[in-house]
């Protein structure tokens, strides 16, 4: 039986004693933890795979969200801290990539391993302007029409105002934390970054700019799907191989 390791509110699953690596996962903007969790088990038993719950969803729904990345880089710092003392790889979807990204400068800067590997999706590279994280000063109407345009929410919330209204609420928080992160330079390892060749919202080109964030290696891979490529099967036979 496996070992709990630590107990923190940023990981719905502990971490199991005697894996080999860690992959720590960071779902996009209005995104949960329970994103990632079929991906438990896909990656063998050398590969514990760690969904990060952000506060203010699921079972955090109460706890408010940092303002910023540097608040929320703070939290997930002080709360991983046994996690981030062992081998570990982070793989960041769309929002989830930067918070990764400052996870991993915020290591580097203090002197302190960081990730052996980031694995970013679906996400411009730091430097480039976003769109969808202008949309958290729009109008409700105008954020609903763009986060179904990229296929982000359920037609079927429609039907229910009130989870529709807490879902896009969700989403203005985390893309106005997204719009006060500043690049900082390169992570010391390499970088992998995926795009998913129909997304309407970032191009090869936007992945491609992730290059310039490290000087240890940078590969981009194409994946089938639009934005929200997170379950697609050539994505995971991927990120077992580079992640092992």
């Amino acid at each position: 039986m496996r070992a709990n390791l630590t107990t923190t509110p940023y990981l719905p699953f502990g971490p199991s004693a005697g894996a080999a690596l860690r992959l720590l996962c960071f779902p996009h903007a209005g995104g949960t933890a329970s994103v990632f969790t079929r991906w438990r088990g896909m990656f063998g038993d050398d590969v514990d795979v760690l969904p990060v719950q952000l506060p203010g969803r699921e079972s955090r729904i109460r706890d408010e969200l940092p303002k910023d990345m540097t608040a929320l880089v703070d939290e997930l710092e002080r709360h991983l801290g046994d996690v981030l003392n062992e081998p570990f790889v982070c793989y960041g979807h769309s929002m989830g990539a930067l918070v990764a990204y400052h996870l991993a400068r915020r290591l580097a800067s203090r002197g302190l391993p960081g990730p052996r590997l980031l694995m970013v999706g679906a996400c411009k590279a730091p430097h480039l302007g976003n769109r969808l994280v202008a949309a958290h000063d729009a109008t409700d109407a105008e954020l609903k029409q763009a986060v179904l345009d990229l296929g982000g929410l359920s037609p079927m919330l429609l039907e229910y105002p009130d989870w529709l209204a807490a879902a896009l609420a969700l989403v203005r928080r985390d893309l106005a934390v997204c719009a006060t992160q500043r690049p900082d330079g390169p992570v010391p390892g390499p970088v992998l970054a995926f795009h998913g060749v129909d997304d309407p919202l970032v191009s090869q080109m936007d992945m491609a700019a992730w290059s310039s964030y490290t000087a240890a290696g940078f590969a981009l891979h194409q994946v089938p799907g639009g934005h929200f490529f997170v379950h697609e099967p050539a994505l995971v036979a991927r990120l077992a191989s580079a992640s092992l």
